[in-house]
């Protein structure tokens, strides 16, 4: 709960400027189904929630089409609507950052790029970090399209807004897939400062067959992981650097259910391997992945696959799962101390706590 007179002030502001709407609702309305200490989930970070910045517009139209988009964008606006949701449901601290998928601001050049993240990763570590002392850890994003400009960025973020975790798209504005070799220079940067990567694509072309039926969120978002990850194996950047630190979202889309095609490539095919040091199969034990696959069969094949010390919290708020929490314990061979590790140890030691 936020106990400072600051935080007070801007939590009755906010109530009273928007009763009876999303966040009156959210407050009397949703169900509480996990307490904050019960099930061993006291202290649980939820690594994958979503801000906007209501000063800049909406760059991206046809993509935030739901029954749920009032209260969706109550809670891209609002720290408080966050930190409601966070005591619902027994959640002690948001990963957050920006969601560039709903807000596009990689439309510009890259200077301008630059500009405008600086303008979201500030307001993140003031309105949001500060402003609500242990309640978030705040996501930063780069202009990618340029490393002279990113890196330098980088740095700002970690040593001056005190950021741990870097936001990327799958591909940088100008359609480089962040294996690309022209990256290292970035993954150097992210591996000697010690940040953790959270990989959340921005967006998927609306080409056919994605068009018409909001598939390219529904299954587009699950190619672009396939892409983002085949291209971070196969250029080899976790042999390259060793001690990088990579959470996909969405479960890692589909690439951890259909991983034989690649390890039979690498026998029919060595040359594929050639930057890689194993199978590529075993490097899906090398990335960590959310628990945010929307069904708790999806997400005890994926246990399977990478094992239980993989696997981070992450519910997609405001847009995704409504209580991620009650979403993990319903993974069927779940244990209390599997559940304490995915929804606390594991986020709290990526993010150095």
């Amino acid at each position: 709960m936020m106990s400072c007179p600051r935080c007070r002030m801007a939590r009755r502001s906010f109530l009273k400027a928007v009763a009876g709407g999303a966040a009156a609702a959210l407050a009397a309305g949703l169900p509480g189904s996990a307490l904050l200490a019960a099930g061993g989930t006291a202290g649980a970070i939820d690594f994958h929630t979503h801000m906007i910045d209501p000063d800049l517009p909406n760059l991206i139209t046809g993509q935030m089409v739901s029954t749920d988009l009032a209260a969706w964008m109550q809670g891209f606006a609002s720290p408080e609507v966050h930190v409601a949701h966070m005591d619902k449901y027994g959640v002690q601290a948001h990963v957050v950052g920006h969601s560039n998928a709903t807000q596009g601001i990689s439309w510009g050049d890259a200077r301008h790029d630059l500009g405008v993240h600086q303008r979201v990763n500030d307001r993140i570590a003031r309105d949001w970090v500060k402003a609500h002392p242990g309640r978030f850890h705040g996501a930063f994003g780069l202009p990618t399209q340029d490393l002279k400009l990113a890196i330098p960025e980088l740095e700002r973020a970690v040593t001056q807004l005190g950021m741990k975790v870097l936001q990327l798209s799958s591909q940088s504005p100008d359609g480089a897939y962040f294996g690309d070799p022209r990256f290292d220079p970035l993954w150097e940067a992210i591996q000697h400062f010690g940040v953790t990567v959270f990989i959340h694509p921005h967006g998927q072309g609306k080409e056919p067959p994605l068009d018409g039926f909001a598939l390219a969120n529904s299954v587009g978002q699950g190619v672009e992981e396939i892409k983002v990850m085949t291209s971070i194996i196969y250029n080899g950047v976790f042999d390259k650097f060793p001690r990088a630190k990579i959470v996909i979202a969405h479960g890692g889309g589909f690439l951890p259910h259909y991983y034989g095609r690649l390890d039979r490539n690498a026998h029919e095919r060595p040359d594929t391997s050639r930057n890689i040091s194993k199978l590529p199969s075993a490097y899906l034990k090398d990335f960590y992945y959310d628990s945010c696959v929307y069904g708790p069969e999806i997400l005890a094949a994926l246990i399977r696959v990478v094992g239980v010390d993989r696997i981070v919290l992450g519910s997609d708020f405001p847009v995704g799962e409504a209580d991620g929490l009650s979403a993990l314990r319903a993974t069927p061979n779940l244990s209390a101390a599997d559940v304490t590790r995915i929804a606390r140890t594991t986020p709290a030691a990526l993010l150095g706590l």
